[in-house]
This record gives C-alpha cells, structure tokens and sequence, in this order.
C-alpha cells in the first residue's frame, strides 16, 4: 500500500486541501486559527511570523492581478500566446450573435465553448462536427449564462493532465479522467454508478478525495449522446463516460502520472505559469502522447487554475500519493 498521511480530527467540514494543510501545519508547531471556517480561511502563526491561507491554495504570493489574469481565460490565452507557448486556436464572445454568426466558420470543427471566468468544468459544452445550429445555440447560451464572455476553441483530442506548479517546480501531475464507469456485462449503469460511489473515498463538497458520480440531466444527456440511458448494460470491460469536462469536481477520477511525463513537459507548464506570473496554480495541458517530446500537433494548455486543490495529487484514485501541502508551508517561509 503507497504511504498515506492521517488528516487531523475535528476539521472533517473543511475542504480536504484545508485539511491538508492544517495537517502540515500543526506537525510543524505552526499555530492554526480558523478566520472563517465556511470559507476555509485560516491564519498561521509561527513565532512572530503570520500568513493567511484560504482554501489551501490562495496566499500573498499570488497579485490579485495574478489571479485574475488566471481566472479570466481570455487574458491567460494572451500571456501565454505572447510566449509562444501552445494554446487552441479559438474567438471570444460577448453576445449570443455574435457566436452564432461564426456557426458556420466552425461547423465542420470540433471545438469547445466555455465561459471564459469558471471554475469545475461549469458551463463547458463540446460541439461535434455537423452538429446543428440548435445544439450549438444551447451551448452558447449556457456559456453565457455563467459568464459576460465566453471562448470557441478547437477541440485537441487526447487524455486532459493537471500540472501542479508551487514556485519554480512541478510537484504533481495527475490524469483528470472524466466520470465514468466499466462495464460488467450484467449490471446496469445505474447499478454501477452506485456501486461505484459506494467508495469511502468518494463524498461531496470537497470533503473527500474524490466526488460521487451524479445522475443528473446532465449525465443523462450524455449517455443519450452515446444511445444509451441509465438503464443499459454495458458489455464487459466497456468504459461509458458520463461527463465530456474531467474534473474530479464531478466525479471524475485522479490518476498520479508524475513520473511518467516527459520533463519538457514539466518545462512547459513552469513557462507557463511564469507567463502568468503565478507561483501556486495548475496547469491543464492536454496531449496524446505525454510521455514523449512534445509535439505542438499533438498538446495545448487550455488553462491555467489560480486555485488548484491539493488532495487530488494526495489522494489519487490510483498511483502515488504526492504531499504538496509541506512545499506551500516552505514558500510562505515557515520552518
């Protein structure tokens, strides 16, 4: 069994990533108070040295510039591009017009639309090629349901990493697999969904390392997608995808790739992060071919995340487990 880190009693309600860092606190004699427990605020306090943290990742050593340029897809796109450093082609969007008269310049593409401010995979649609105006349309309004401006990019084909960048290192990488389950050949999706969420490991709102898997419209749309609906049985060893984002946020699964990628890899997203001028964030490149050279054909980064939770490297559904939360401690100064 890989080495694994007890969490502390009594914090239970708290973000796992808080967790994780009250955990490596109080072991190093740092005093911890809670500022606002809801939000996952805390104050640290060694000697005559103070920091606060929110929500694990959030500290003074990232602007508030620094954080919006993150958050704001459009502006992380123009620091990175500046840098000639890979990123899907795509437009951005303030109004629902202006998006559908380019429906035809990406009919025969197959491209993302996502807000261009959100967090956890909201809003994001995936359009096929051929797909009609009216599905293209509903995905644009939901885009911009959740955001004054939203982005149409090319789709890059290939499994999505997450690169955990704390100073001048990656310290983690992990597969972001999106919600899912196999096949037995006897049990229905439903059946298997539920058996899967049986994990203790699996919860909700961030209090457990991995989420349960919903049975929303969402998911039910797309299975739909895929002819198939919560009843079906799928063949055994066939793996049905219930969510197009990856996020663990929604079920999906965290799988420690960390010494697999190939280090120019690892370079590529520090150049990216320094682009954005971030110290603590999380890279989301994807590729087909991650353990190789990369080859701008075959990766992009498609975000840069200026709060990237920690239990998913500490925690994976499968592989090594990585501490991350000591290397924060570290750069904010404490002994």
């Amino acid at each position: 069994m890989p080495e694994t880190k007890a969490l502390p009693l009594g914090f239970e309600d708290l973000e796992i990533s808080t967790q994780i860092i009250i955990r490596d606190a109080l072991a190093r004699g740092i005093e911890v108070a809670m500022v606002d427990r809801k939000e996952n605020f805390l104050r640290l306090k060694q000697g005559n040295h103070f920091e606060f943290v929110k929500e694990a990742s959030k500290t003074r050593l990232d602007s508030l510039m620094t954080y919006l340029v993150m958050e704001n897809k459009i502006a992380s796109k123009l620091v990175l591009d500046e840098k000639e450093i890979r990123v899907p082609i795509g437009r951005n969007y303030s109004a629902l017009e202006e998006a559908m008269a380019d429906y035809e310049f990406f009919l025969d593409k197959k491209k993302v639309i996502k807000p261009v401010t959100t967090n956890f995979g909201l809003g994001i649609g995936i359009s096929d090629p051929g797909d009609k105006i009216e599905k293209f349309e509903s995905f644009v309004k939901i885009a911009l349901g959740l955001s004054n401006s939203i982005i149409i990019e090319e789709f890059i084909e290939g499994p999505e990493y997450r690169f955990l960048v704390l100073g001048d290192e990656v310290i983690a990488v992990c597969n972001r697999v999106p919600a899912n389950v196999v096949g037995d050949g006897k049990s229905s999706i439903r059946q298997l969904i539920q058996k899967k969420n049986d994990d203790p490991r699996r919860g909700e709102g961030h209090k457990t390392a991995l989420e349960k898997i919903q049975m929303s419209e969402v998911e039910a749309a797309i299975l739909k997608d895929q002819g198939l609906n919560f009843e079906s049985i799928p063949t055994s060893g066939k793996q049905i995808f219930l969510r197009k984002n990856s996020n663990i946020s929604t079920g999906g699964d965290s799988l420690d790739v960390t010494d697999l990628v190939h280090p120019e890899f690892k370079s590529i997203a520090l150049s990216a992060a320094k682009a954005a001028g971030a110290v603590i964030c999380g890279i989301d490149i994807i590729s087909s071919q991650i353990e190789s050279k990369p080859d701008p054909k075959t990766y992009a980064i498609l975000e840069i995340n200026f709060n990237p939770v920690l239990y998913i490297h500490e925690f994976p559904y499968s592989g090594k487990p990585r501490f991350v939360g000591d290397k924060i401690l570290d750069l904010l100064g404490f002994d």
